[in-house]
Protein backbone atom coordinates (compact mmCIF):
# COMPACT_ATOMS: atom_id res chain seq x y z
CA UNK A 1 0.00 0.00 0.00
CA UNK A 2 2.56 2.18 0.85
CA UNK A 3 4.58 2.03 -2.45
CA UNK A 4 1.67 3.54 -4.79
CA UNK A 5 3.97 6.45 -5.82
CA UNK A 6 4.39 8.71 -8.64
CA UNK A 7 6.98 10.86 -7.11
CA UNK A 8 10.88 9.86 -6.03
CA UNK A 9 10.60 8.36 -2.63
CA UNK A 10 13.43 6.86 -0.58
CA UNK A 11 13.67 5.24 3.47
CA UNK A 12 14.68 6.93 6.35
CA UNK A 13 17.28 4.80 7.65
CA UNK A 14 19.04 4.80 11.14
CA UNK A 15 20.82 1.37 11.27
CA UNK A 16 17.94 0.05 14.03
CA UNK A 17 15.58 -2.61 13.68
CA UNK A 18 12.77 -1.11 12.85
CA UNK A 19 13.79 1.19 9.98
CA UNK A 20 16.13 -1.48 8.70
CA UNK A 21 13.23 -4.43 8.63
CA UNK A 22 11.40 -1.05 6.60
CA UNK A 23 14.30 -1.08 3.92
CA UNK A 24 14.84 -4.72 3.76
CA UNK A 25 11.08 -5.10 2.94
CA UNK A 26 10.78 -2.37 0.42
CA UNK A 27 14.00 -3.14 -1.33
CA UNK A 28 12.38 -7.15 -1.60
CA UNK A 29 9.60 -5.68 -3.25
CA UNK A 30 10.97 -3.36 -5.30
CA UNK A 31 13.40 -5.37 -7.05
CA UNK A 32 10.37 -8.05 -7.55
CA UNK A 33 8.65 -5.16 -9.46
CA UNK A 34 12.20 -4.38 -11.17
CA UNK A 35 12.25 -1.10 -9.89
CA UNK A 36 15.34 -1.46 -7.36
CA UNK A 37 17.03 -0.10 -6.04
CA UNK A 38 16.00 1.82 -3.13
CA UNK A 39 17.15 5.13 -2.23
CA UNK A 40 18.22 5.48 1.84
CA UNK A 41 18.91 8.35 4.18
CA UNK A 42 20.70 8.42 7.10
CA UNK A 43 22.13 11.37 9.34
CA UNK A 44 24.56 11.72 12.42
CA UNK A 45 27.44 13.60 14.31
CA UNK A 46 31.00 12.17 12.39
CA UNK A 47 31.51 8.49 13.86
CA UNK A 48 28.11 8.18 15.30
CA UNK A 49 27.08 4.52 15.71
CA UNK A 50 23.68 5.14 13.80
CA UNK A 51 25.57 6.14 10.35
CA UNK A 52 28.06 2.67 11.13
CA UNK A 53 24.90 0.61 11.48
CA UNK A 54 22.66 2.20 8.75
CA UNK A 55 25.69 1.72 6.07
CA UNK A 56 26.25 -1.76 7.01
CA UNK A 57 22.69 -2.34 6.00
CA UNK A 58 22.80 -0.17 3.22
CA UNK A 59 25.89 -2.38 1.73
CA UNK A 60 23.83 -5.79 2.54
CA UNK A 61 21.03 -4.52 1.34
CA UNK A 62 22.50 -2.78 -2.30
CA UNK A 63 20.74 0.56 -1.68
CA UNK A 64 21.65 3.77 -3.06
CA UNK A 65 22.55 5.55 0.30
CA UNK A 66 22.59 8.75 1.61
CA UNK A 67 24.84 9.97 4.40
CA UNK A 68 24.90 13.11 5.90
CA UNK A 69 26.46 14.67 8.83
CA UNK A 70 25.67 17.63 11.17
CA UNK A 71 27.35 19.90 13.69
CA UNK A 72 26.50 20.63 17.13
CA UNK A 73 26.10 24.22 16.10
CA UNK A 74 24.27 23.29 13.09
CA UNK A 75 21.75 21.79 15.61
CA UNK A 76 21.46 24.62 17.82
CA UNK A 77 21.06 27.31 14.86
CA UNK A 78 18.43 25.21 13.84
CA UNK A 79 16.43 24.62 17.16
CA UNK A 80 14.14 27.84 17.10
CA UNK A 81 13.05 27.00 13.22
CA UNK A 82 12.65 23.70 14.46
CA UNK A 83 10.52 24.43 17.45
CA UNK A 84 8.46 26.82 15.24
CA UNK A 85 7.69 23.73 13.38
CA UNK A 86 7.04 21.48 16.08
CA UNK A 87 4.47 23.47 17.89
CA UNK A 88 6.07 21.87 20.80
CA UNK A 89 8.75 22.45 23.78
CA UNK A 90 8.70 18.50 24.73
CA UNK A 91 12.75 18.47 25.65
CA UNK A 92 12.78 14.58 24.25
CA UNK A 93 10.17 15.37 21.14
CA UNK A 94 12.50 18.50 20.17
CA UNK A 95 15.70 16.78 21.04
CA UNK A 96 14.79 13.52 18.69
CA UNK A 97 12.90 15.51 15.95
CA UNK A 98 16.40 17.54 15.40
CA UNK A 99 18.48 14.95 12.78
CA UNK A 100 15.09 14.01 11.33
CA UNK A 101 14.48 17.77 10.42
CA UNK A 102 17.98 18.61 9.03
CA UNK A 103 17.49 15.41 7.46
CA UNK A 104 14.16 15.85 5.43
CA UNK A 105 16.11 19.52 4.50
CA UNK A 106 18.92 17.21 2.65
CA UNK A 107 16.08 14.35 1.15
CA UNK A 108 14.19 17.66 0.29
CA UNK A 109 16.95 19.10 -1.76
CA UNK A 110 17.48 16.24 -3.68
CA UNK A 111 14.49 16.07 -5.12
CA UNK A 112 12.81 13.51 -3.36
CA UNK A 113 9.13 14.01 -2.03
CA UNK A 114 8.08 10.71 0.10
CA UNK A 115 9.93 9.11 2.61
CA UNK A 116 9.24 5.87 4.30
CA UNK A 117 9.91 5.19 8.37
CA UNK A 118 9.55 2.61 10.90
CA UNK A 119 7.75 4.82 13.66
CA UNK A 120 5.19 2.71 15.50
CA UNK A 121 6.77 -0.78 16.63
CA UNK A 122 8.16 0.32 19.67
CA UNK A 123 4.65 1.06 21.15
CA UNK A 124 2.91 -1.78 19.13
CA UNK A 125 5.82 -4.44 20.24
CA UNK A 126 6.75 -2.72 24.06
CA UNK A 127 10.51 -2.11 21.79
CA UNK A 128 11.68 0.80 24.63
CA UNK A 129 14.57 -0.66 26.94
CA UNK A 130 12.21 -0.05 30.00
CA UNK A 131 9.77 -1.76 29.29
CA UNK A 132 12.18 -4.66 30.71
CA UNK A 133 10.89 -3.08 34.52
CA UNK A 134 7.33 -4.09 33.52
CA UNK A 135 6.09 -6.11 36.83
CA UNK A 136 4.09 -8.19 34.80
CA UNK A 137 2.51 -8.90 31.34
CA UNK A 138 -0.61 -6.57 32.28
CA UNK A 139 1.40 -3.70 32.93
CA UNK A 140 3.47 -4.28 29.71
CA UNK A 141 0.28 -3.99 27.76
CA UNK A 142 -1.41 -0.94 29.74
CA UNK A 143 2.17 0.77 28.77
CA UNK A 144 2.01 -0.13 25.04
CA UNK A 145 -1.29 1.01 24.92
CA UNK A 146 -0.79 3.95 26.76
CA UNK A 147 1.98 5.09 24.35
CA UNK A 148 0.38 4.02 21.30
CA UNK A 149 -2.57 6.38 22.13
CA UNK A 150 -0.11 8.74 22.48
CA UNK A 151 1.90 8.52 19.23
CA UNK A 152 -0.09 11.48 17.69
CA UNK A 153 1.57 13.74 20.49
CA UNK A 154 5.33 12.05 20.18
CA UNK A 155 6.04 10.20 18.10
CA UNK A 156 4.32 11.09 14.80
CA UNK A 157 4.19 14.07 15.60
CA UNK A 158 7.65 14.57 15.18
CA UNK A 159 7.73 12.35 12.21
CA UNK A 160 5.05 14.23 10.56
CA UNK A 161 6.07 17.55 11.50
CA UNK A 162 9.99 17.39 10.70
CA UNK A 163 9.41 15.84 7.06
CA UNK A 164 6.42 18.16 6.04
CA UNK A 165 8.21 21.19 7.35
CA UNK A 166 10.43 20.57 4.00
CA UNK A 167 7.54 19.26 2.15
CA UNK A 168 8.41 15.73 2.37
CA UNK A 169 5.35 13.32 3.04
CA UNK A 170 6.79 10.31 5.75
CA UNK A 171 4.46 6.92 5.53
CA UNK A 172 4.65 4.68 8.26
CA UNK A 173 3.95 0.77 7.61
CA UNK A 174 4.03 -0.13 11.12
CA UNK A 175 1.13 2.11 12.07
CA UNK A 176 -0.85 0.36 9.27
CA UNK A 177 -4.59 -0.04 10.79
CA UNK A 178 -4.79 -3.79 10.03
CA UNK A 179 -1.30 -4.16 11.45
CA UNK A 180 -2.14 -2.56 14.97
CA UNK A 181 -5.26 -4.39 15.37
CA UNK A 182 -3.53 -7.69 14.64
CA UNK A 183 -0.29 -6.65 17.17
CA UNK A 184 -2.32 -5.04 19.89
CA UNK A 185 -3.88 -8.38 20.47
CA UNK A 186 -0.90 -10.52 20.61
CA UNK A 187 -0.09 -11.72 23.83
CA UNK A 188 2.50 -9.46 25.79
CA UNK A 189 4.11 -12.55 26.43
CA UNK A 190 5.14 -12.83 23.17
CA UNK A 191 6.60 -9.30 23.03
CA UNK A 192 9.12 -9.11 25.85
CA UNK A 193 9.81 -13.42 25.95
CA UNK A 194 13.19 -13.77 27.18
CA UNK A 195 14.02 -9.93 28.22
CA UNK A 196 14.74 -9.05 24.60
CA UNK A 197 12.57 -6.23 23.19
CA UNK A 198 10.63 -6.72 19.93
CA UNK A 199 11.09 -10.53 19.91
CA UNK A 200 8.33 -11.43 17.99
CA UNK A 201 9.28 -9.53 15.56
CA UNK A 202 12.92 -10.26 15.24
CA UNK A 203 12.52 -14.15 15.33
CA UNK A 204 9.43 -13.76 12.33
CA UNK A 205 12.19 -12.10 10.08
CA UNK A 206 15.26 -14.85 11.15
CA UNK A 207 15.34 -16.31 7.85
CA UNK A 208 18.88 -18.18 7.88
CA UNK A 209 18.35 -19.29 4.53
CA UNK A 210 17.53 -15.56 2.71
CA UNK A 211 18.45 -13.41 5.81
CA UNK A 212 16.35 -9.57 5.83
CA UNK A 213 19.44 -8.51 7.54
CA UNK A 214 22.68 -9.45 8.65
CA UNK A 215 22.33 -10.80 12.12
CA UNK A 216 24.08 -8.14 14.33
CA UNK A 217 21.77 -6.10 12.93
CA UNK A 218 18.37 -7.85 13.45
CA UNK A 219 18.89 -8.77 17.31
CA UNK A 220 20.99 -4.91 17.98
CA UNK A 221 19.34 -3.40 21.40
CA UNK A 222 17.28 -0.73 21.18
CA UNK A 223 18.80 2.78 20.96
CA UNK A 224 17.18 5.86 20.87
CA UNK A 225 17.62 7.90 17.73
CA UNK A 226 18.49 10.53 19.36
CA UNK A 227 21.29 8.98 21.23
CA UNK A 228 21.99 7.08 18.00
CA UNK A 229 22.74 10.21 16.18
Amino acid sequence: KRLMAEVPFGVLLSGGLDSSLVASITSRLMNEMGRGPIHTFSIGLEGSPDLKYAKQVAEFLGTIHHEYHFTPEEGIENLQSLIYHLETYDVTTVRASLPMYLLSKHIHNEGFKMVLSGEGADEILGGYLYFHQAPNVLEFHKECKRRVNQLHSFDCLRANKSTMAWSIEARVPFLDQEFIDFAMLIHPNWKCFEKCEKWILRTAFDTKDDPYLPNDILWRQKEQFSDGV
